[in-house]
């Protein structure tokens, strides 16, 4: 089992932006993960569905990603992505996934969700994830490993 995590793209601070949720990408941030996305398809990684937040810097970024990567099963938002959301449930559950997939979500999340794959105290940060930062975890003999981790400026 694979999973691939990505903290969304590089998203604006224009106070006129009525929500939180409703905050896009900047031209900056769409750059970040088409560089990652490009990266990530010319080294052959291919997931079968890419899930976001639903929040619009999320959805944005699954959707750039999606075009460059073309999963089988599309992309699409899940409950459970947010950056206050608990990650334990979901640090059991992807064990169980019978193919690789990708999340796309926030921080401090997919920083607390890798600590608790490694079994790492939730007090650490195994992974720092600026945005645009892409790790791979595989799942392997029954306990989870840190592949690799790819951060934008590699790309950019």
């Amino acid at each position: 089992m694979r999973v691939i995590l990505v903290r969304h793209g590089k998203a604006s601070k224009d106070p006129t932006i009525p929500t939180d949720a409703a905050r896009p990408l900047t031209d900056r941030g769409r750059e970040d993960v088409a560089n990652v996305g490009k990266l990530l398809a010319e080294a052959g990684i291919k997931v079968v569905q890419i899930r976001h937040s639903g929040l619009v810097r999320a959805q944005q970024t699954a959707e750039i990603l999606g075009e460059l990567l073309d999963p089988r099963d599309g992309v699409i938002a899940v409950r459970g992505l947010h950056y206050a959301d608990p990650v334990a449930p979901l640090a059991r559950e992807l064990r169980y996934e019978p193919e690789p997939v990708m999340l796309v979500g926030h921080n401090p999340f997919m920083e607390r969700l890798v600590a608790a794959m490694l079994l790492i105290n939730m007090g650490r940060t195994p992974v720092w994830f600026a945005t645009s930062t892409t790790a791979c975890l595989d799942y392997i003999e029954g306990e989870w490993s840190l592949k690799w981790v790819l951060h934008r400026e590699l790309v950019s």
